[in-house]
């Protein structure tokens, strides 16, 4: 095609040049300027041939590819809910009968032993009264030793810083006259003062108290004074 179009113009170049040549030389100023006009006009137009337009090769088309089509999911059909079978409700139980329970013959009790059960009873009062009484601690104004007391340690402490009272010690004591129970009453205000006088009735032995030829629990309140 390119060839074509320019050997078509080359012609056309060629027949414009040679028209020019061959064409008589013309007075502008005798000749008319119409006529002149009209001249050139019809050889401008007879030397511009139409050019042929240039036709465009046919762009080829791709052939879209066809999308996949998804396929539709199928409906899942709902599994068939199983009924409940109905509970049966268990029997209620038989009401047993039961045997008809004979009645307890009352026990009549005999005179003879009423008689002998209420002497024991009186003769077991007095020694339960008696043995409540010797059981109380009796408390002794005067006790009895049976050896001589000794005197309690002044502390050395204390007589530096002239400290001076009176500690009175409850001791109680069993029918064996031993202490049991032995604590501080009243304190001298002195915890030294008070130690030496627990520590010095630790040492003293009492006789037990007798009461009718008996021996008796008894207690006795110990005044020990410390003086300078």
């Amino acid at each position: 095609m390119k060839q074509r179009l320019l050997i078509m113009v080359s012609c056309s170049f060629a027949l414009h040049a040679w028209l020019l040549w061959a064409a008589p030389a013309v007075d502008v100023d005798q000749a008319p300027s119409g006529t002149t006009a009209l001249k050139l006009g019809q050889l401008k137009l007879a030397a511009a041939p139409a050019a042929p337009q240039a036709v465009e090769a046919p762009v080829p088309v791709k052939p879209e590819s066809a999308k996949p089509v998804a396929a539709k999911p199928e409906p899942v059909k709902p599994e068939p809910v199983a009924k409940p079978k109905p509970v049966k409700k268990p029997a209620p139980p038989k009401p047993t009968t039961k045997p008809a329970q004979k009645k307890a013959e009352p026990i009549v009790a005999q005179p003879q032993v009423a008689a002998e059960t209420k002497p024991q009873d009186e003769a077991s009062a007095p020694k339960s009264t008696q043995q409540s009484v010797s059981d109380e601690p009796v408390l002794i104004e005067r006790p009895a030793f049976a050896s001589p007391p000794g005197a309690p340690v002044y502390p050395e402490l204390a007589r530096k810083r002239r400290q001076q009272g009176t500690v009175v010690v409850e001791v109680q004591l069993d029918q064996a006259g031993a202490q049991v129970v032995r604590r501080l009453l009243k304190s001298s205000g002195v915890d030294s003062l008070d130690e030496a006088a627990l520590k010095a009735v630790a040492g003293w032995n009492f006789l037990p108290y007798r009461e009718g030829g008996r021996a008796r629990v008894s207690r006795v309140q110990l005044p020990i004074r410390f003086a300078l």
